[in-house]
């Protein structure tokens, strides 16, 4: 195994010898007040070996431009990590366990190039990972990163389920004969990646969608569950009905899980690719990551379409953050 991840941390180069290495605030210099950024270490084969939790981020802005959409998203993974590391890792009293039980690594990111190129990369790693047993966390980058993630994804796992929380339900064609950001989900499914029936989406909002797309959706056999219809739900239990429905109460079946931030109402996350005046809450994002991470299922999580120079405070990013030390804290209070 640890050779094999050496292989795999020489072979991850798109012109450049490695991953651009991640920038995380400064740790604490206080042992009673430690921080995410003391726990999280940089990319070894040693501590890659070891770790449970891998992060790695996929910079880019092509397929969000592809899809007319406003970029900024490359600059997302490091500034989600530059809050994630000010984070503390004791997740509360409501918790049993804590992120500091984990062993969590970071790649860095993929560095920049043509997109396809990058995809490329993204769907290699991902296979690896996944067949050594690591639990994949995901920084976009547009929503096309989907695509190739779960792909990777699929590869080592065979037969899986995928959720996409989201205002959209990114199944659009090709544009020019290129995939973009709104077409991971229609791919996956038309290349045979994932089934029809294992996947859902949660959140769609009225008026961010064709009904051709809908019809298309449910016509796949896949799951839709609106906005209003999440939001009437106890939000764990919404992600937890979608989840027994795409895996038909498989407790084993390995679940695809891509968070798209625009699904959070855009006063919340103003720093958005495509924002939202409605949406769920933070909380509500918090509370989804959460569930998302107590679940055996979920193997990989990504988050997309932070973009952070109409970010404002770094709201967002803070946002972003705590959804994912929320995933974590729910991924080390697993199976109690």
């Amino acid at each position: 195994m640890l050779h094999s991840l050496n292989a795999l941390c020489n072979s991850i180069a798109l012109n450049s010898s490695s991953f651009t290495p991640p920038v995380y605030s400064t740790p604490s210099s206080d042992p009673a007040d430690p921080r995410l950024s003391n726990l999280i270490k940089l990319a070894s084969d040693a501590s890659l070996a070891e770790a449970n939790v891998v992060i790695f981020g996929i910079p880019t802005n092509e397929g969000i431009e592809r899809n007319g959409g406003r970029p900024g998203a490359d600059q997302a993974p490091q500034a989600i990590r530059q809050w994630l590391g000010k984070l503390t890792p004791f997740a509360g009293p409501q918790f049993k366990r804590h992120i500091d039980e984990l062993k969590i690594v970071d790649l860095g990111d993929i560095p920049s190039g043509p997109l396809e190129e990058m995809h490329e990369v993204a769907a290699d790693v991902a296979t690896e990972l996944t067949t050594h047993g690591k639990i994949i966390i995901a920084l976009g980058g547009g929503h096309d990163v989907t695509y190739p993630l779960a792909k990777g994804f699929g590869k080592a796992t065979n037969d899986f389920g995928l959720i996409n929380i989201d205002a959209h339900l990114d199944v659009r064609p090709k544009k020019n004969g290129l995939h973009h950001s709104g077409s991971s989900f229609r791919l996956l499914i038309e290349e045979g990646i994932v089934q029809g029936r294992n996947f859902a989406e949660i959140g769609i909002q009225s008026f961010a969608m064709a009904k051709e797309h809908f019809d298309w959706v449910i016509s796949q056999g896949s799951r839709i569950l609106m906005f209003e219809d999440a939001t009437e739900a106890h939000l764990p239990n919404a992600f937890e009905e979608c989840e027994v429905a795409i895996t038909r109460g498989d407790f084993e079946m390995p679940i695809y899980l891509s968070f798209d931030i625009d699904s959070i109402r855009s006063s919340d996350a103003p720093g958005a690719s495509a924002p939202a005046p409605i949406g769920f809450l933070a909380e509500e994002a918090y509370e989804l990551s959460v569930a998302a991470g107590l679940s055996a299922n979920v193997r990989a999580f990504d988050l997309v379409e932070v973009s952070p120079p109409y970010d404002q405070d770094g709201r967002t990013a803070r946002l972003a953050a705590r959804m994912i030390a929320g995933f974590l804290a729910g991924v080390a209070n697993r199976n109690l």
